[in-house]
C-alpha cells in the first residue's frame, strides 16, 4: 500500500513538474506583443494580474516547479528503499530514473512544448500560476534578492518576457555557430535597434531635401524628377516650413501623357503631406507607414517648423543597409590612386584588402574595411578618423548616403621602424564632422 501511495505521488509531482516547465519556457519566450494580444482578448483577471507582473509569477513557477521535481525524486527513492530496504541501492536506483524521466518528461518535452506554444500555455495555466504566486507570497523575491546578493553582476535571465538583451544574447550565439549566418544576424540586430532609433536620425536633413516651389509648371517639376532622381517632392512655398504638399512622378506623368502642355501647375497635383515628430521612433514610424501606404513623411522639430523628410526607403535601410537602384550610380570598391596608396568603400572585405598590400590580415571580429577601423578607434569613425592598424594607415575620406555614413577609406601602406619598433605617428584622433 506504502509503495503504491509512494509511486503515484511521485507521478504527480512529475506531471505538476511538467506542466510548470512548459509554463516557464512559455513566460520566458512569450513576446510583449503577444502578451498585449492576450491582453486584449481575454477577460481573465488571472492573465491580466500575471502579464502585469509577470516576473514575479516566472520566479513563483520557477519555485514550485523545482520543489516539484525534488519532491517526486524523493518520493522515488523512499520507494525504493521500501522495496530493497537498502539505502545505497536506492539512492542509486532513485538517482539514474529520476536523471532519465526529468531529462525526457520535464526537461525537455515540455520545455519544447512550451516554447512553441507560448500564447496558449500561458492562457490555459493563468489560474493556477496565479494560485501559486499567491500561496508563496512573498518568499520567491526574498530567494531572488539572496541570488542577487551572492551574483550581482549576473545577468538575469528569467525576466517574465523574451528580453532584449537576451534576444541579442541568441542571436550572437547563433552567429557564432553555423546556425545564423553574419548578414542575417546583422538584419536582425538592426531589426532589434528601430525601437531604439529616432526618426531625426534617418531622415533627409531639411538642407539637403528636394524641393520645388509653388507656382511651377508640370514642365518644370518634370526637369526636376529626372535631375534629382527623385520620384516624390515637396511643395513648399516661402520656405520649407510653408509645405503645401507632396507631388509625385507618376501623377505629373501621367497629367502631362494625358494633356501634352498642360497649364496646371504642381499644386494643383500636389497630395496631401504626411507628418512625423522627429522624436518619433523608427520602429514606430515603418508600419504606421506601411499601414497608410504612404512613402513619405515630412519631419518636424519641437517648434513646428521642418526638419527635414524620411521616406519608407530611408527606414527600410535601416534594417539591410543602403539599397541602389537602377538610376544611382555604381560604386567603385577599389580603386588605385597612382602613389602606391587605394582608396576603397567601407564594406570592402579585409581579404580584398590585404591582398592589394600582400598582407595577412587576421580578424576574427570584423569582415570589413571599415569595421577593422572601427574596432581599432574604439568607436565610430566619422570623416577624417584614420589608425595605423596590421602595417597599412586607414583615413575616412569621403561618407555615403543621406545619413553621412562611412563612404571611402584612403588606405597606405606604412613602414615600421624595426630599430625601435614604433610605428610613424599618425594623428588617430578622429575629427568631427559638423551636420547642419
Amino acid at each position: 500500500m506504502t509503495a503504491t501511495i509512494l509511486a503515484l505521488c511521485a507521478l504527480v509531482f512529475l506531471i505538476c513538474a511538467a506542466i510548470l516547465t512548459a509554463a516557464e519556457s512559455a513566460y520566458l519566450y512569450l513576446s510583449r506583443q503577444q502578451a498585449e494580444v492576450l491582453r486584449n482578448e481575454s477577460s481573465s483577471t488571472f492573465l491580466s494580474s500575471i502579464l502585469a507582473d509577470s516576473t514575479s509569477h516566472t520566479h513563483a513557477v520557477r519555485f514550485w516547479r523545482i520543489w516539484f521535481e525534488t519532491a517526486s525524486a524523493v518520493a522515488v527513492a523512499i520507494l525504493y528503499h521500501d522495496v530493497f530496504d537498502n539505502v545505497w541501492i536506492a539512492g542509486l536506483l532513485a538517482t539514474i530514473t529520476m536523471a532519465a524521466v526529468s531529462f525526457v518528461l520535464v526537461g525537455v518535452s515540455p520545455r519544447r512544448y512550451g516554447r512553441t506554444h507560448a500564447d496558449s500555455v500561458v492562457r490555459r495555466t493563468a489560474p493556477l500560476i496565479r494560485f501559486l504566486r499567491l500561496v508563496l507570497g512573498p518568499v520567491p523575491g526574498w530567494l531572488v534578492g539572496i541570488g542577487q546578493a551572492i551574483a550581482p553582476h549576473a545577468v538575469a535571465e528569467d525576466e517574465g518576457f523574451l528580453s532584449r538583451e537576451r534576444l541579442r544574447d541568441l542571436v550572437d550565439r547563433a552567429s557564432e555557430g553555423d546556425g545564423l549566418e553574419d548578414e542575417a544576424a546583422e538584419i536582425i540586430n538592426s531589426v532589434i535597434d528601430l525601437d531604439d532609433t529616432y526618426v531625426r536620425s534617418v531622415m533627409v536633413p531639411r538642407t539637403e531635401m528636394v524641393t520645388i516651389e509653388k507656382g511651377e509648371g508640370l514642365n518644370a517639376a518634370m526637369e526636376l524628377f529626372l535631375n534629382s532622381g527623385c520620384s516624390r517632392v515637396p511643395v513648399i512655398g516661402e520656405d520649407a516650413d510653408d509645405i503645401f504638399g507632396i507631388i509625385y512622378l507618376k501623377d505629373v506623368a501621367y497629367k502631362l501623357h494625358r494633356e501634352p502642355g498642360s497649364s496646371a501647375l504642381v499644386e494643383d497635383l500636389a497630395r496631401p503631406t504626411r507628418y512625423v515628430p522627429e522624436s518619433k521612433f523608427v520602429g514606430e514610424l515603418l508600419p504606421e507607414l506601411q499601414r497608410e501606404t504612404t512613402h513619405m513623411a515630412i519631419v518636424i522639430d519641437e517648434y513646428g517648423g521642418t526638419a527635414g523628410l524620411v521616406t519608407l526607403e530611408d527606414l527600410i535601410e535601416e534594417i539591410v543597409g543602403e539599397i541602389d537602384d537602377e538610376y544611382d550610380r555604381q560604386r567603385i570598391e577599389i580603386e588605385e590612386m597612382g602613389d602606391g596608396s587605394y582608396t576603397v568603400t567601407a564594406r570592402t572585405s579585409i581579404d580584398e584588402l590585404g591582398e592589394l598590400f600582400d598582407i595577412d590580415i587576421d580578424e576574427d571580429e570584423v569582415d570589413s574595411v571599415g569595421g577593422l577601423l572601427g574596432k581599432e578607434l574604439g568607436s565610430v569613425p566619422v570623416l577624417g578618423s584614420q589608425a595605423v592598424v596590421h602595417g597599412m594607415e586607414l583615413k575616412v575620406v569621403s561618407l555615403s548616403g543621406r545619413r553621412n555614413r562611412i563612404g571611402k577609406i584612403l588606405v597606405r601602406k606604412v613602414e615600421v621602424h624595426t630599430t625601435t619598433g614604433e610605428q610613424p605617428a599618425v594623428n588617430d584622433a578622429p575629427h568631427h564632422k559638423e551636420q547642419a
